[in-house]
């Protein structure tokens, strides 16, 4: 069973960030549409966890019915801030060594925090932060 909550990231390439999380945290695709030869949104999952990455819309594409995606493609083009998220994983230093060895952007190098567990912090290629957290005992 997956979690209940999925992260659904919007991106302006679809093939650099889908490439990047096979290759730095290990996610594999699920499903694609409309189909794998030409994606526009692709869900893709890494044991329980799992995530959505979306092509942003173009605005003036968009049905009536989807003016509320307007703003995405001005999101993703604009200079905000990267969400921050955290991935649980059984083997932080597994996932540390992948990901170094992709070319992950490291944010905060792997260490054992203080409130326990082991940690790092990588940016995917649009700037989202991704904390990778090992608990204690795990």
């Amino acid at each position: 069973m997956t979690t209940p909550i999925e992260p659904h990231l919007w991106t302006a390439d679809l093939g650099p960030m889908v490439a990047w999380y096979r290759d730095a945290l290990g996610f594999q695709v699920e499903a694609w549409f409309p189909d794998e030869d030409a994606p526009t949104w692709c869900r893709m999952t890494r044991g329980d966890a799992a995530l959505m990455i979306a092509v942003a819309p173009d605005p003036d594409a968009l049905a009536p019915h989807q003016g509320y995606l307007a703003p995405v493609a001005d999101r993703v083009a604009g200079p905000g801030g990267p969400l921050s998220l955290y991935l649980r994983v059984p083997s932080a230093d597994d996932v540390y060594a992948g990901a170094t060895a992709a070319g992950a952007k490291v944010i905060e190098d792997i260490w054992d925090a203080w409130w326990g567990g082991r940690q790092f912090t990588t940016a995917d290629p649009d700037g989202n932060w991704w904390t990778v957290f090992q608990p204690t005992g795990e």
